[in-house]
């Protein structure tokens, strides 16, 4: 089986010439569930994003400091390189997972999953048709081998917009077991595809996210082959570090065919987190490895 790591690092080699701040603005807003919001942005300079796109890929949206209001987005200055205008608050920089693109409409779709009064959700629940936003990316995390015997999905309600994507993008017959973690059935979206899916939901009832163990749990509990699997997973950095363990040391499921997402970590923020997987992307290059290998940033606290 080709070996899925190589596949992204390639793509990314690939789109990385293209990466820049492009400028795009709210098309429109709907609400998916009472804690997802979907926001659609659109504009000029998002023709060709789509070229090379895979499901799952994330871009970093600039949103404003607080939120609200407008967003100050980096210019480029005499040396060539992108920077704040003199005045300027520096946007946040925020990852989403790409739901869906249109390349026809130039329209980029976007699930955002609301908490608490942070940057994005805040962001998220006032974003009104105009707004302009900053997008720079892709970061491609997903690539489904032909080759794989079969796909395991399993990610917390973080990651919903990235396993609907994935389901929604697997040819016709394509054997896949998903399983979802989220609170309660309010939780719960639709996930249509064409891939002979077996979609479990886990509901934590009231239990702390991050601390259920219900992930782990239910892939311990499957009866199948690993060596011909294709692996993908997302969410808290802990939930994700002991799926990951298991497979790789207890069900033989060979590393090229596993890729693992920590979406969030508990106890840290969003910029804490960022800062903390810079750093150790930083570290991993310097020690060798290939600024190119999209498991420097997605698995940077995993090992």
């Amino acid at each position: 089986m080709p070996p899925i790591q190589e596949e992204l690092r390639r793509r990314t080699r690939l789109t990385r010439p293209q990466v820049r701040i492009r400028r795009a603005e709210v098309v429109r807003t709907a609400e998916v569930t009472a804690r997802i919001r979907r926001v659609t942005v659109g504009g000029e300079d998002l023709a060709g994003c789509a070229e090379g796109g895979l499901p799952a890929d994330a871009w970093k949206f600039l949103l404003p400091p607080d939120g609200r209001g407008p967003v100050h987005l980096p210019v480029v200055g005499p040396d060539g390189m992108p920077g704040d205008e003199p005045g300027a608050v520096p946007p946040v920089m925020r990852a989403f997972t790409v739901r869906r693109f249109d390349p026809v409409a130039g329209e980029l779709t976007v699930d955002v999953l609301l908490h608490a009064e942070t940057p994005a959700s805040v962001w998220a629940r006032s974003a009104a048709p105009g707004d302009l936003v900053g997008l720079a990316g892709p970061r491609h995390e997903f690539f489904a081998s032909p080759e794989a015997g079969w796909h395991l999905l399993a990610g917390d309600e973080a990651a919903l917009p990235a396993v609907a994507a994935i389901l929604e993008s697997l040819p016709a017959g394509t054997a896949v077991v998903a399983l979802v973690e989220a609170d309660d059935e309010a939780d719960r979206i639709d996930l249509p595809t064409a891939a002979a899916a077996e979609v479990r939901w886990l509901y934590r009832r009231g239990a702390p996210a991050g601390d259920s163990g219900l992930l782990e749990k239910a892939v311990r509990g499957l009866d199948r082959p690993f060596a011909a699997a294709q692996a993908w997973i997302g969410a808290e950095a802990g939930a994700v570090r002991s799926v990951r363990r298991h497979l790789l040391d207890e069900r033989g499921l060979p590393r090229p065919q596993l890729q693992a997402a920590a979406y969030w970590k508990q106890s840290l923020t969003s910029d804490q987190r960022d800062i903390e997987v810079f750093t150790a992307y930083q570290a991993a290059v310097a020690a060798g490895g290939d600024p190119d290998d999209p498991a420097l940033t997605t698995e940077a606290d995993l090992a």
